[in-house]
């Protein structure tokens, strides 16, 4: 759930690195973070744990990021780790992101497929993206949802396209259902 603390801890990564001019650094490096506290709820969970000190715990920061992240950005996620918001660190690196993509003019699309895309097929998406809906510096992630049966499901900020077999194989369902209701 994202908050309006969030959203302060967020505007302050930003305005950092805006005024150390190093926003797109700050932006990559999230982007790697934000992949590293997904993936592994285990260093998530040992990064918030209140029974280890908060001097260990950014000791642990320090040995493991403090040869890729500036010193600006170590502080950062020690000031997150003072004020015990570690466990909100997910929301606040996505809320940054979004920041920072509206800042860069970068359009960002979420594309839900039963199967993986090839590269031919994101690049040909992202083609059609921006000629056809005039969508500038298109980033294509690409989800993998078995249960759609086929198609693709994009969404972005302003909208949301659901063009699956298993949104029509619902519609068609919820229609007979409509029908059979009405015939009785």
């Amino acid at each position: 759930m994202i908050n309006n603390v969030d959203n302060n801890y967020a505007y302050v990564l930003f305005a950092l690195g805006m005024n150390k001019n190093k926003l797109q650094s700050y932006y990559e490096w999230t982007s790697q973070l934000l992949t590293i506290l997904e993936s592994n709820e285990n260093f998530c969970r040992l990064l918030a744990n209140a029974s280890i000190e908060k001097k260990e715990r950014k000791s642990m920061i320090d040995e493991i990021f403090g040869h890729e992240l500036d010193e600006t950005f170590i502080y950062f996620l020690w000031v997150v780790i003072d004020f015990n918001r570690v466990r909100d660190l997910i929301n606040i690196f996505k809320l940054f992101l979004k920041l920072c993509q509206q800042h860069f003019g970068i359009n960002y699309v979420q594309v839900s497929s039963a199967y993986s895309l090839t590269d031919e097929q994101i690049t040909a998406l992202k083609k059609a993206l921006e000629d056809g809906m005039g969508l500038a510096r298109v980033t294509i992630n690409n989800l993998v949802d078995p249960k759609l049966i086929g198609g693709i499901k994009l969404k972005t900020h302003a909208i949301s396209i659901d063009d699956t077999i298993r949104n029509k194989l619902d519609k068609m369902r919820e229609t007979s259902f409509k029908l059979a209701q009405q015939g009785e």
